[in-house]
C-alpha cells in the first residue's frame, strides 16, 4: 500500500539513514519516488513466517544460498525494494557487504504477499522492477485467492491447491501451494479463568 509518493534525489543507501515513522512503517524507493509502506497484518506476517521456514528448511538441506525477510535490496540507482521474503544464491553472497550498508544487488527469488489493500498496478510495477533487475523468479502470494503466481522474465504460472511449486532457481525445491498457504487460520479462542 502506498501512503506517500514524492520524487526525491535519494539513493537506496540513503533509505537506511531515514528515521522510522512513528507508526513504524518502512520506506522503499521506486524509480526515485519515496514510498512509505504500511505495516502488515497478522495473516500476512504469519504467512511470511511460514514461507521463511519452508525456505530455511530447504536451505539447510540444500545449502545453495540464504533466506532474508524484510530486507532492503538495491534494484537500480533509483530503486530499492523490500520483499517479504527473499532468497539469495551463494554466488551473490560472496559480494554481500560486511557492514550495514545497502545490499547492492537484487535477490535471486523475491516473494511478495499481496494484501487485499494493495493496488494491482503497484504490485505489477514492483514485479517488473524485480525482473528488470535480474531477479530470476518473483512469487506473488495471494492469500485470499489461495493462489501463488510464479513470474519469470518471459513466463507466468498460476498455481493453486495441491499444485506444486518447482523452482528453476532453487534446485530440488518443491512445495505444494496448500503447504505454503496452510489451512484457514483458526479463530483465537479465549479461555476464562473465572468459574
Amino acid at each position: 500500500m502506498r501512503a506517500m509518493g514524492a520524487r526525491t534525489a535519494l539513493t537506496p543507501a540513503d533509505l537506511l539513514t531515514l528515521p522510522r515513522s512513528p507508526a513504524g512503517e518502512h520506506y522503499e524507493l521506486s524509480e526515485g519516488e519515496l514510498i512509505t509502506v504500511g505495516n502488515a497484518g497478522a495473516r500476512h506476517e504469519r504467512l511470511k513466517q511460514r514461507i521463511a521456514k519452508l525456505l530455511t528448511a530447504y536451505s539447510i538441506e540444500h545449502p545453495v544460498g540464504e533466506v532474508f525477510c524484510g530486507t532492503q535490496f538495491t534494484l537500480s540507482e533509483s530503486t530499492a525494494r523490500i520483499p517479504d521474503v527473499a532468497f539469495v544464491l551463494n554466488a551473490k553472497l560472496e559480494r554481500f557487504p560486511d557492514d550495514d550498508s545497502a545490499i547492492p544487488f537484487a535477490p535471486d527469488v523475491a516473494i511478495e504477499i499481496i494484501s487485499d489493500s494493495e493496488a494491482a498496478a503497484d504490485s505489477e510495477e514492483k514485479t517488473q522492477q524485480y525482473l528488470a533487475a535480474g531477479v530470476a523468479e518473483v512469487w506473488q502470494i495471494y492469500p485470499r485467492l489461495r493462489l501463488v503466481r510464479v513470474r519469470q522474465f518471459s513466463s507466468t504460472l498460476d498455481l493453486r491447491g495441491d499444485q506444486v511449486i518447482e523452482s528453476a532457481t532453487l534446485p530440488d525445491f518443491r512445495a505444494a501451494v496448500n503447504a505454503i498457504l496452510g489451512g484457514p487460520y483458526p479463530p483465537i479462542r479465549r479461555t476464562s479463568t473465572r468459574r
